[in-house]
């Protein structure tokens, strides 16, 4: 005992010094507790009065505990507890010391008990907003995402209270003012969840905020794309990129708003349907110097024909700006979002094949590959409809299929397989004159690894027809010579193979010869993941009489070291 106080000397340091040394005094007890020794024990119990924190790590001057979560300092139950004023000064005063260990609390932690507690009751919150109006930024975003999570999960709540409150906060000078360090912009946190809650309030009229509130959405959301900032989107960037930026869902708030109004007033509107504040706001942004953003650009094409169902004439007098052709980032983004919309309209494919742009789209270098395979499947759906033609340079189907592109060619193999268990008539009578036209340009760069993975995959539209003829026949003997060389050849393999076990009853010849084609070295393959289909099928075969062929696919089985169709073979021979 008399060695170590020489060590840890008594001073008159503060209360945190105190407890600081005392903790370190039992800590070094700690390890004489066992002995039993009176002075010892008496001298723990003095300081643990001083500090009675668990000894943990004794002997290790350098631990350290890292704790990378955040803990709040009430939980959900204990902050529902309190009032709407006393949270808000609980939420004021709360003052985040340093954290090293899990239970010591965040204010993140805090956040989060906030924002589950609004989700929880968000009535609670809505009944008295008036003490959130000046708590921190941070606070209020998590409080308005409370309102967002609890809308999506089908709760009510009054609107009223809420927009005012938004409308509240965004009047505020200081909310504007505040200088935030990059990557803890709240204010954008608070701009991008009110544009969030405005657009989930409008878009679903059997789950949406009264109609009398409109008004004042409307005034919001004018705020809001004045304020909010644009991102650093470029044409490369994904669809989701666009949407999720604050402009981005300012202006996606802006559409469903105008929808919800144009659906509420159709009786009343005439082919002008949406509010004359929005339809001005929208104009003059067509201006790309007063509205660079390509979110904005991005957001006319995705809703184009939302736009023409609220103003049809609008749409047409301005089509040259939505899609200005002289501005290659803007027309790229504006024609990505057009593009990614499920639906192919007619009349609108029509003016944009008449006016160039979808001949510009096929030589553009599009990097969202989504774009390139909605760009495919709008025209292969001209071609079905009958409007373009295979003979004609001017057709864009031809332009497709010319367009020595291998990514878009592959896009055409694959907007026809995916078809093959909903296939109509008029798409089955395109397939062979397709698969025609495809085979013609890939087999003149049938060298070049690029044109070989297009060659691969179109096997699988054998799948797609009735009867293998001839030249069906060839196409697809070519195309397994590709067949191993190219990724993702299991899945071919293993739609060729369910295409012939279907082909082998009415064409049992040519199915032996295209089996014959199979490569060795993925025999194995077969035998894992497709061996009932591979042995019924050669089973048909001796049925059906073609025994010698039967025999030779099943010698090359055997060669390959796969046996598992030995059984079919000895099966035969009875």
């Amino acid at each position: 005992m008399d060695r170590i106080n020489p060590g840890l000397t008594d001073n008159n340091d503060d209360e945190t010094q105190a407890k600081y040394v005392a903790y370190r005094r039992r800590e070094w007890l700690s390890a004489l507790m066992e002995t039993g020794n009176e002075n010892v024990l008496a001298a723990n119990r003095k300081y643990e009065k001083i500090n009675p924190e668990p000894i943990e790590n004794p002997g290790y001057n350098r631990h350290i505990e890292i704790w990378a979560g955040s803990t709040s300092p009430l939980t959900v139950e204990q902050l529902s507890s309190l009032s709407n004023i006393q949270i808000a000064e609980y939420i004021t005063n709360f003052k985040q010391t340093e954290v090293f260990r899990k239970s010591d609390p965040t204010e993140r932690g805090l956040a989060q008990t906030l924002e589950k507690s609004v989700v929880a009751s968000p009535q609670k919150f809505a009944d008295n907003l008036m003490p959130f109006g000046y708590i921190s930024s941070f606070y209020q975003s998590s409080l308005l995402h409370g309102f967002l999570k609890a809308w999506r999960d089908k709760n009510s709540f009054d609107w009223c209270a809420l927009l005012i409150f938004i409308r509240q906060i965004l009047s505020l000078e200081h909310f504007w003012s505040v200088q935030y360090k990059v990557g803890f912009n709240y204010r954008n946190w608070i701009l991008s969840t009110a544009a969030d809650l405005i657009r989930e309030g409008t878009k679903d009229d059997k789950h949406a905020f009264d109609a009398q509130l409109l008004p004042l959405a409307e005034e919001i959301l004018l705020i809001l794309v004045e304020k909010a900032e644009p991102s650093i989107f470029t044409p490369k960037d994904s669809s989701l990129d666009a949407l999720s930026s604050n402009r981005g869902k300012v202006f996606t708030a802006m559409i469903n708003y105008a929808l919800r109004h144009a659906r509420i007033n159709e009786d009343k509107l005439g082919g002008i349907r949406w509010p004359r504040s929005i339809k001005a706001d929208f104009t003059k942004r067509l201006d790309r110097i007063v509205e660079p953003s390509l979110e904005f650009s991005y957001t006319l094409g995705l809703y184009l024909s939302c736009l023409s169902y609220l103003d049809k004439e609008w749409v047409i007098s301005n089509i040259d700006h939505i899609f200005p052709l002289h501005d290659e980032d803007h027309w790229q983004t504006a024609f990505s979002g057009y593009l990614i919309h499920s639906r192919v309209y007619e009349e609108l494919y029509s003016w944009f094949k008449a006016n160039g742009h979808y001949q510009k789209a096929l030589i553009t270098d599009f990097a969202d590959v989504e774009v390139l395979d909605r760009l495919v499947k709008h025209i292969c759906t001209g071609w079905i409809e009958d409007s373009e033609t295979l003979d004609d340079k001017g057709s864009l189907i031809y332009q497709l299929i010319h367009c020595s592109n291998p990514n878009l060619l592959s896009g055409v193999v694959y907007f026809f397989s995916r078809r093959k268990d909903n296939l109509s008539e008029k798409v089955k009578e395109k397939v062979i004159p397709t698969w025609r036209a495809l085979f013609e340009v890939l087999s003149e760069h049938s060298e070049e690894k690029e044109y070989q993975a297009v060659l691969s995959p179109l096997s699988m539209w054998l799948g797609l027809i009735d009867k293998i003829d001839d030249e069906v026949l060839a196409w697809v003997k070519v195309s397994m010579n590709y067949l191993d060389k190219v990724p993702g050849y299991a899945y071919t393999l293993s739609r060729v193979i369910e295409a012939l076990q279907k082909h082998v009853l009415t064409t049992p010849e040519k199915v032996a010869k295209i089996y014959l084609e199979i490569p060795t070295r993925e025999m194995w393959f077969l035998g894992q993941t497709k061996k009932d289909e591979v042995e019924e099928t050669i089973r048909i075969l001796y049925k059906k009489g073609h025994k010698d062929i039967a025999d030779e696919i099943c010698n090359q089985f055997g060669k390959a070291g796969v046996d598992f169709i030995r059984s079919v073979y000895e099966e035969s021979k009875h």
